[in-house]
């Protein structure tokens, strides 16, 4: 009788593993390369509580509609600009976008370098005039850092000085160049401002900060819809704030 009951126990056990791994879905997820760091972390933490397997593709902001068009995706992460024209257009499944997060514009510099003072308006504009040479990423790409950079540097009165001792290049060569010592000073998302060699001297100060707001969505030819539904509540929930807060990003409230 005890031989009969293992042997039940066992071949249930069998086929509850066997259900779990029929049940386990990959969902495939596209976002901005701002919230790469923490997608990521949140996807380690569902994959262990739910069994399923979400990958993470990061992408360049000016990439975002084409990675979309050119690939199969469940969920998609993006700047709200480019969110509310994927819900206008019919790329999104109908009640799926929610909030998620934001981040400012830091300030970078090399690692072991000095840090300047950037906590008040003042000492930022010290900060900048005084720094030997800056860089940072192109204003014209649509819904990145460049773009608040420059708006942040006009209403500073800074963008002129900043132009004549600046370049515009890409997040990562621009990185690289800091950690090189070949530019004392960046502006990057907070998010994206902390690479091999290089180290956050601080946000810009809060009167003068502007902020880079993201949405989530289920993609509404999404295979794995359910899933991709029950991620979005995973990281728009208030138990992945500090994920966020972590990787320099601020959760935002639900609409």
């Amino acid at each position: 009788m005890r031989n009969a009951a293992l042997k039940l126990s066992g071949a249930m056990m069998a086929l509850l593993i066997s259900t779990t791994l029929v049940q386990a879905a990959e969902v495939k997820v596209l976002a901005a390369g701002a919230l790469q760091v923490a997608m990521r972390n949140l996807a380690e933490d569902f994959n262990k509580q739910t069994g399923n397997h979400v990958t993470i593709t990061a992408t360049n902001p000016a990439n975002v509609a084409k990675d979309l068009a050119a690939g199969q995706f469940d969920l998609i992460a993006a700047a709200v600009p480019s969110m509310a024209e994927f819900d206008e257009t019919g790329k999104l499944q109908a009640g799926s976008r929610a909030r998620l997060a934001r981040t400012g514009i830091g300030i970078a510099v090399k690692e072991g370098a000095p840090k300047p003072d950037v906590s008040t308006v003042t000492a930022f504009k010290k900060a900048v005039m005084g720094a030997k040479n800056i860089i940072y990423t192109d204003p014209l790409t649509p819904n990145a850092s460049g773009a608040q950079t420059q708006h942040i540097l006009t209403n500073a009165g800074l963008l002129d000085a900043v132009k004549a001792k600046g370049l515009q290049d890409g997040l990562g060569t621009g990185r690289e160049r800091i950690a090189k010592g070949e530019y004392e000073m960046g502006f990057f998302n907070v998010s994206e401002t902390l690479a091999p060699g290089v180290a956050l001297a601080g946000p810009v100060p809060a009167p003068l900060q502007l902020y880079l707001n993201y949405d989530v969505a289920v993609v509404k030819t999404a295979a794995a819809k359910t899933e991709a539904d029950a991620f979005a509540k995973f990281i728009t929930a208030k138990a992945a704030e500090n994920r966020w807060k972590t990787a320099g990003l601020e959760q935002l409230a639900p609409r």
